[in-house]
């Protein structure tokens, strides 16, 4: 039907918004079904600075993908199908990206090549018989590509297996500008190991891994892992472990299992199985020996990351929260910005309150509709809401019936309502519109995602949502983390949170630092006069997370910049900070011996 569309000109091609890791996870859904029968692995590799958010048609740039994936796995008997998207080109507001396919099937020689784009042909006659198929699925996909201003080729040995290739012109899209989501501060340099033996798999999975600031290592079997997770152990130890399954020799369940149930190691890392096969009793097993968490290749950057931010929350006291995005993109600050927040489950609450106070933001809470509508009515005699995120599903009164009711006051008529909804059915977009929203987010809310929509709907004023990049003291080439003039010496009330409001432990943990914390600047010091390299980032780092669990934001912040300094060799500029961070133990040390006085 498509071709006939083609033929006669009548197939239009969509012009939508669209997110590319969707595009993949639907690729996902549609294909590594018939890889896993076939014994394929399936892998994916996008580069993490790839723009996300893309204007086309992505639906025919999955059917494209989706055929020549599919030929691929016919023409596969075994070794893997890897699909790789490269941006090439960039003119104004349009991105050329270059997609490709490769297999390790049988192959084509040049005169089949030749005829492969025609319509009704396959490579000759027997492949027909044996495989089935048409040949038309190519020509669709040619027609396709052209329509999107591309082209479409294929290089192949035959025996050997094939690699197709076709671009594509997109647009960027403006209301959802492209960034790269990194993990909470406090997990910047975490280190990480890979253990796989395919070494594509390896070497994409490291890469993205590496993209996020992790140290990562990669070894190619089960015994490798357990010799170099119990090496590290003694200096520093690795936090996770990302272990594929089904390896030659010790299997990924088997080196888990002796990994979890060591009593050699002083730490104990994460696991996350990491499967080209996700049967059930796979998941069972890998759960039985202790795993932390589950991945089924392909797997794309964004379901990454979510992983290890869904591993290192601070519900798992591991982590401080915080929306991170590329140093490249200016960073949205909330300072002056006044949230109300319509929510019932508290946990949800929490998760909010932290995301939106991280990034400066004032935030008050509404246990369900009836209070939200009350909270800002009285804050026009105050100080009103910049803006509203409503939750639908609330006791006495819903985030629908609560926005009608704003709505209905024209006082409101500006004040953007976020719904934030634990479904994502397809009618729930225009209900929540029908109602009066400007726009609604998926729950379990995710920090990019959040960051995006409110720079999207936050009021403008200058003296309301702030770029970094404009306020003072702030170096726009430097990493957003590396403002310590922004933060607070001492951060008191997220220690408190953190602690629990203990103050027994508070004031151990307390006089803990200040004791120990010279011996460490100390060693830092030595490490910087040796030039050791390795020791100064892991010095740098451990000053960093001490820092972190006493709420020394500025100082974390110039441990973190001198650990980034050591990771490049930059030893001269990771020692010019030396003073500064000095400077800074100073002016908190000074302010925690006074907190009672």
């Amino acid at each position: 039907l498509d071709f006939s569309k083609i033929e006669a000109g009548k197939l239009d091609m969509e012009q939508t918004d669209f997110r590319f890791d969707d595009v993949l996870g639907s690729l996902s859904t549609v294909v590594s079904q018939k890889a896993h029968d076939k014994g394929l692995e399936l892998l994916f590799h996008t580069p993490p600075m790839l723009h996300q958010h893309l204007i086309g048609d992505p639906l025919r740039l999955g059917q494209v993908l989706v055929n020549l994936i599919n030929n691929a796995i016919k023409f596969t008997e075994q070794g893997q199908i890897t699909v790789e998207t490269l941006q090439v080109e960039q003119i104004g507001g349009r991105v050329k990206l270059e997609f490709t396919v490769s297999d390790t099937g049988i192959g084509m020689n040049e005169e089949q090549q030749s005829r492969l784009f025609q319509a009704f042909t396959q490579a000759d006659g027997s492949t027909t018989r044996k495989y089935g198929g048409t040949g038309l699925g190519l020509t669709i996909s040619k027609r396709l590509v052209e329509m999107m201003g591309g082209t479409i080729w294929v290089e192949s040995t035959l025996g050997q297996g094939s690699t197709f290739h076709f671009t594509a012109w997109l647009g960027l899209s403006e209301e959802r500008p492209s960034r790269r989501f990194i993990l909470p501060t406090a997990l910047n340099g975490l280190r990480a190991l890979v253990v796989d033996d395919n070494a594509a798999a390896r070497d994409i999975l490291s890469e993205a891994l590496e993209a996020a600031m992790l140290r990562v290592t990669a070894v190619a079997s089960g015994r490798e892992a357990l010799a170099e997770v119990e090496a590290a152990d003694r200096e520093d130890p690795y936090q996770i472990v990302f272990m594929d399954w089904k390896m030659t020799g010790m299997d990924g369940i088997e080196t888990t299992e002796r990994l979890k149930y060591s009593s050699a190691l002083k730490t104990i890392p994460r696991i996350v199985m990491v499967t080209a096969f996700g049967r059930e009793e796979v998941r069972v097993r890998a759960e039985a020996a202790g795993i932390d968490g589950f991945l089924v290749k392909p797997i794309s950057n964004s379901l990454l990351l979510d992983t290890l931010v869904a591993l290192f929350t601070p519900g798992n006291g591991e982590a401080q929260a915080a929306v991170r995005l590329h140093p490249e993109t200016p960073v949205v600050r909330l300072e002056g910005i006044w949230v109300l927040l319509a929510e019932d489950n508290e946990v949800n609450q929490q998760i909010a309150v932290e995301l939106l106070e991280s990034a400066g933001a004032r935030v008050a809470v509404a246990d369900n509709g009836r209070q939200a509508v009350e909270r800002l009515l009285a804050s026009l005699d105050q100080e009103p809401f910049d803006l509203v995120l409503m939750d639908l599903q609330m006791p006495n009164m819903d985030g629908f019936e609560a926005t009608r009711l704003i709505r209905a006051d024209v006082r409101f008529k500006d004040l953007p309502i976020i719904a934030m909804t634990a479904h994502a059915l397809q009618g729930d977009r225009e209900q929540c519109l029908a109602a009066g929203m400007n726009d609604y987010i998926c729950k379990p809310v995710m920090p990019p995602v959040l960051a995006e929509m409110l720079e999207k709907w936050l009021p403008r004023e200058p003296d309301k949502c702030r770029r970094m990049a404009d306020a003072p003291g702030l170096d726009t080439k430097e990493d957003a983390q590396a403002t310590p003039s922004l933060l607070a010496v001492w951060d008191q009330a997220g220690m408190r949170e953190r602690l629990m409001g203990d103050e027994e432990l508070i004031q151990v943990v307390a006089e803990g630092f200040l004791s120990d914390l010279p011996e460490q600047i100390e060693a830092l010091q030595g490490y910087l006069e040796a030039e050791d390299v390795a020791g100064t980032e892991r010095q740098a780092h451990t000053i960093k997370g001490a820092a972190a669990n006493v709420g020394g934001e500025r100082l974390r912040v110039v441990a973190y910049t001198i650990e980034k300094a050591a990771r490049v060799g930059d030893l001269r500029a990771a020692g010019e900070l030396m003073a500064e961070l000095v400077a800074q133990f100073d002016q908190l040390k000074a302010l925690m011996n006074n907190r009672d006085r």
